[in-house]
């Protein structure tokens, strides 16, 4: 398989990559140009700008995320679970009224028989990109924890995408921190704060009845004011991985891809709830997942 060039473009972030035959990266260009930066009739402008940066203008392309969605470029469907990368591969969309060559990797979606419905975006070609490095027993039945605004959560069978959730622990921390009574000042990390949320995520009582001690324990001095957005983050972290420690088994491992800034705090939650982990770096694996389903269909 030749050089292609693919696109990870999300909600606030762009990055579009030449790759090589290997699925190594060999140039990119990153930007903070999510989609929700652009109007849509802006987006195929931007593209082809940043195609002829790197004087691949009339290439074909690959891209995967947000772009892909309805607030993006052009909507691509969601493949049921189990999805893999011949069922992404076999729908893909190839972008219409553009004189580009663009085609679009598909969401995956899971409707439960109990009615729960739950869709990703852009993780599904990270999962794709962990799959080509992953050993044949990490294919067979793997759990992964994709952390992020939306974190997924992905249980791998056979190779294939079985089934996922999603947590809503990034955008929830950003709005509490941002804009509730809860943090207020300046803030500060600290570790005894993120602890102790840690703790309190593990209690009967419920989220929803404990997210006002995050202000109550700064207010009566059981910890630093500046603290509170540290407690909030514990707490809401630990409600996540409390939740899917439940459904699996003391020790079980736990495949982290993230960036090192939530590495720190996602293992910490991990490993007080009896989980073990392995971190992966997932800068490369949106380019290896795009690289690994073009290939499958001989696309670029």
């Amino acid at each position: 398989m030749s050089e292609c060039l693919v696109c990870d473009w999300g909600t606030s972030s762009f990055r579009l990559m030449r790759v090589g035959d290997n699925g190594e990266i060999l140039t990119q260009i990153s930007s903070d140009h999510g989609v929700k930066s652009l109007k849509q009739p802006q987006m195929e402008a931007y593209l082809k700008s940043q195609m002829e940066a790197i004087d691949m203008a009339s290439s074909p392309i690959l891209l995967c995320g947000m772009v892909g969605a309805g607030i993006g470029w052009y909507e691509a469907p969601y493949v049921d679970c189990p999805a893999s990368k011949a069922s992404l591969a076999r729908d893909l969309v190839k972008i219409p009224d553009t004189d580009l060559n663009a085609w679009c990797v598909p969401g995956v979606k899971r409707i439960s028989n109990t009615g729960a419905a739950d869709v990703m975006r852009g993780e599904e070609t990270q999962v794709i990109g962990w799959l080509t490095q992953a050993s044949p027993v990490e294919q067979a039945r793997s759990t992964l924890c994709l952390p992020g605004t939306h974190s997924k959560w992905v249980q791998i069978e056979g190779g294939e995408i079985c089934s996922f959730s999603t947590a809503f622990t990034g955008e929830l921390y950003a709005l509490l921190n941002d804009y509730s009574v809860l943090v207020q000042g300046e803030q500060e990390y600290c570790a005894e704060a993120f602890h102790a949320g840690l703790a309190a995520s593990a209690e009967e009582s419920g989220l929803i009845h404990q997210l006002f001690n995050t202000r109550s324990r700064g207010v009566l001095g059981l910890q630093p004011i500046a603290a509170s957005a540290a407690y909030l983050s514990g707490l809401l972290i630990g409600s996540e991985v409390a939740a899917m420690a439940r459904s699996l088994e003391t020790g079980s491992l736990v495949h982290l891809i993230c960036g090192d800034y939530l590495a720190k705090p996602y293992g910490q939650a991990l490993e007080y709830f009896g989980l073990a982990f392995k971190h992966y770096s997932g800068s490369t694996y949106s380019a290896l997942g795009l690289w690994a389903i073009s290939g499958e269909c001989n696309l670029l």
